[in-house]
């Protein structure tokens, strides 16, 4: 497969503290477990303690990745289920619903909105709320463990 990938989205990728590789990594290992809504996918992989996110889109033999984020908190269990999304996850072909999972990091639990699909327990976090909310709540839990 060719990757396409702008330099803006590299620097990104970097500046969150990710390997460009990993973020393929993360494409190539994903098989069906993903969510598609048309050509855009997103998909995600436990990287040591990091959960890493690719939102990337197909055309033929080409990806384009259009983002590579992640957080650090674990994922548990989804705690609301709520309305449809255009999001379908690729495995069971079920549509994802808009919903809430819980999370922990240090030792400390939190609920946060999220694309579940209640069947098989899947959640996946987009990139607004990885890249913002979970990454503050993670400063903060650091910060109070200090």
């Amino acid at each position: 497969m060719e990757y396409i990938i702008a330099d803006a989205v590299v620097e990104v990728i970097e500046k969150r503290g990710i390997k460009v590789d990993d973020v393929k990594a993360v494409i190539e290992g994903a098989g069906d477990d993903k969510i598609t809504n048309g050509s855009r996918f997103i998909a995600k992989k436990e990287i040591g303690d990091v959960t890493v996110y690719a939102d990337y889109t197909v055309d033929g033999d080409k990806c384009t990745i259009n983002a590579g984020y992640c957080h650090k908190m674990k994922v548990l269990d989804i705690v609301l289920v709520g309305d449809d999304t255009e999001w379908t996850y690729v495995k069971n072909g079920a549509v994802v619903k808009a919903g809430h999972t819980n999370l922990t990091y240090l030792g400390a639990t939190r609920s946060g909105p999220s694309l579940v699909e209640p069947t098989s327990g899947a959640s996946w976090f987009e990139e607004y709320l990885a890249a913002g909310a979970l990454t503050t709540a993670e400063g903060l839990f650091q910060q109070k463990r200090a």
